[in-house]
């Protein structure tokens, strides 16, 4: 399970949801579009180069900043 910050592409309603981790996101409460995950900071990576972290750019190394 993972707690997930979620907004809606189409009404702009925001929240936290935990979820589990198959991908499978819930709808707005509102207007029952599918809800998106919000993206905000950086991607850590082990792989994310030698600049102290961060993302660097090569997702060959990891999941991609989703």
């Amino acid at each position: 399970m993972a707690l997930i910050e979620f907004i809606c592409p189409k009404c702009g309603y925001e929240a936290e949801e935990l979820v589990k981790s198959d991908g499978k996101y819930p709808n707005c409460p509102k207007c029952k579009t599918p809800l998106k995950q919000k993206l905000s900071g950086k991607c850590y990576t082990s792989c994310a180069g030698k600049g102290g972290g961060g993302c660097g750019g090569n997702c060959s190394c990891c999941s991609g900043c989703k």
